[in-house]
């Protein structure tokens, strides 16, 4: 064996010995429609222009123009907060349709294959 190869074999033996071993990979698991709307209302509320006098109109069927007067840079920014809640990118084509939280909560759950 070459000198080259010693130092690479202790440290992947090196390495190795601090990794924290876990069990067997367990998937992810399913989420709920009850899980998508609480996660969906939180990301929309959680945004920092949110206007704190209108938290009580904001549930799924609220209209994002008309109850909270949001413009189509305010949607933008909360389509961002959403992508950020699951971890995964809406493209634009599909977030210009959200008209209501409903249509975001719909959307999503398609996406994550929610059934229940």
């Amino acid at each position: 064996m070459s000198r080259l190869m010693v130092p690479s074999v202790n440290y992947i033996q090196t390495r190795g010995s601090k990794i924290e071993v876990f069990g067997p990979f367990d998937p992810p698991k399913q989420l709920t429609f009850k899980q998508v709307e609480e996660r969906v209302l939180k990301a929309v509320r959680s945004w920092d222009r949110f206007p704190a006098d209108k938290e009580s109109l904001l549930k799924l069927d609220a209209d994002l123009s008309k109850d909270f007067g949001f413009d189509s840079l305010d949607q933008v920014e909360i389509v961002m907060a959403l992508e950020d809640e699951f971890g995964f990118e809406i493209p634009l084509q599909d977030s210009d349709k959200f008209k209501t939280i409903r249509d975001a909560f719909k959307y999503i759950c398609e996406r994550e294959d929610v059934y229940e």
